[in-house]
């Protein structure tokens, strides 16, 4: 095991015995905690408690329902790992590196009665909304945070996305160049205008519908690269269309803003780099068990959603740290 992951699954374990849970083996947080990673490291991506060998499944589901540990001080101590990994990784020389804060949303379908839990429709797809902050650097892939969005008429994804950067510490800015990609979802006046006032860059989808205050939408762009003012916005944007291909055949015209002045050629890498996310949620689902969360009450998925990109860390160090 590489250094991250084994200093981070060592703190894991450091954190989690309490005395009165530690006096009897049956309900001890280490090992139910090893018995729940090794479930998700197992990659199969079924993860629940009753495909455990190792321990009950009632002992795990009253581990992830209701025993006292502390959760919080769980998701501290994994940021605080992977600062080092990034700092450990970071170029030295020169300016400082950029890097990438992917913002996307992810739906964690669900059947069944949870009545617990804010299930809603979004795109066709009924489950837990997930909006997702993910850190890209070279080869490594950090997920940092997330909320949860109720779905409409709750609050927005664009208030949903400015609060998880505001979760992102000052360090990242010290040691780093910040550049924010998101997808057509984030795409308001109200998230790009938030995101110039904390000082970040952004890379975001927008509709095709968008007014210009030079007359006209972005539908009638020519030119990619073009400096434009989106209606709402007081500063200007440069904005850049590109063909994106549909499930079926055929194509579709797509557009992209940049809050800096950008050619085409920038917003398109960048654009493209958002794309990274999805492999992410890809791997978390399918190895993770990301979606495979059968608790009814909200601390009981919180936690096992926690333990789930857990492993996808303690795993993903591994393999980025083992390439070195």
């Amino acid at each position: 095991m590489t250094r991250a992951a084994q200093d981070l699954l060592s703190r894991i374990l450091a954190l989690l015995p309490s005395p009165h849970l530690r006096d009897s083996p049956k309900i001890s947080p280490v090992g139910l905690t090893k018995a729940l990673l090794l479930l998700l490291l197992q990659g199969h991506g079924k993860a629940r408690p009753q495909h455990t060998k190792t321990k009950s499944p009632s002992a795990l589901s009253r581990f992830l329902n209701h025993y006292p540990w502390p959760t919080r001080a769980l998701i501290r101590l994994a940021r605080e790992e992977a600062e080092k990994v990034l700092d450990r990784a970071r170029r030295r020389r020169g300016p400082k590196p950029r890097l990438l804060v992917v913002l996307d949303l992810v739906t964690l379908e669900k059947r069944g009665r949870f009545k617990a839990l804010p299930l809603s429709f979004f795109h066709g797809k009924w489950g837990l909304h997930l909006v997702v902050l993910y850190l890209v650097y070279g080869d490594l892939r950090i997920p940092w945070a997330y909320r949860l969005w109720r779905g409409k008429g709750e609050k927005s994804l664009s208030l949903l996305a400015l609060r998880l950067l505001s979760t992102l510490p000052p360090w990242t800015r010290r040691a780093f160049r910040l550049r924010v990609v998101a997808d057509a979802a984030f795409g308001t006046a109200r998230f790009l205008l938030g995101v110039r006032r904390m000082g970040l860059e952004a890379v975001v989808g927008v509709r095709w519908d968008r007014k210009v205050r030079e007359g006209g939408g972005l539908r009638d762009l020519r030119r990619s690269g073009s400096r434009v003012h989106l209606r709402g916005l007081p500063f200007p944007v440069w904005a850049f269309r590109y063909r994106h291909p549909l499930p079926g055949g055929g194509w579709e015209w797509r557009y992209v803003v940049a809050t800096f002045p950008a050619t085409p050629r920038t917003m398109l890498t960048w654009g493209k780099r958002r794309f990274t996310v999805e492999h992410f949620f890809r791997a978390a689902k399918s190895e993770f068990s990301l979606g495979q969360f059968g608790q009814r009450t909200a601390l009981g998925v919180h936690r096992f959603l926690v333990l789930s990109l857990l492993a996808y860390l303690l795993a993903h160090w591994v393999g980025v740290e083992g390439k070195g």
